[in-house]
């Protein structure tokens, strides 16, 4: 029997590597940094919001995130508005630019993806998920 901790860690040292080679896969061909895609993402699942507030949806710093929205807002790909709510955040939105960007990169990544996805056993994928989302739900719970 191995050591507690011992096989999840195997786990993240797996998953660092791949999720920057996932993040230089998804700025190398779709040009796109992946602080501008967090954005878009957020964006498209949350509607209009605040940089404070994805910045909390997204667990990284206020200034990553509006460093993130300032360049995505001079792709094209954002727009703010004034925040009824609040004199100073202003809201963040996406522009039809911006949706059918995500569209398009969406749609290359799940056609590369699909033919990966070919070789793994559905079950071994369901597995997975079932526990990266257990991992992310207890980390979201007790961060460190």
């Amino acid at each position: 029997m191995s050591e507690p901790g011992t096989r999840l860690a195997a786990v993240f040292d797996v998953l660092g590597p791949l999720y920057r080679r996932g993040v230089r896969a998804v700025e190398q061909e779709g040009g796109m940094p992946v602080g501008v895609r967090a954005v878009l993402d957020a964006l498209a699942g949350c509607g209009p919001t605040t940089v404070p507030a994805l910045g909390r949806t997204l667990a990284l710093s206020r200034q990553f995130v509006q460093r993130s929205v300032d360049d995505a807002a001079g792709r094209g790909w954002v727009r703010t508005r004034e925040n009824p709510a609040h004199r100073r955040s202003v809201l963040v939105e996406l522009t039809a630019s911006g949706e059918q960007t995500l569209t398009d990169v969406r749609d290359g990544e799940r056609r590369e993806l699909g033919a990966l996805e070919e070789a793994l056993d559905p079950d071994d994928l369901d597995a997975c998920l079932r526990v990266l989302r257990a991992l992310s739900a207890r980390l979201t719970d007790h961060p460190t």
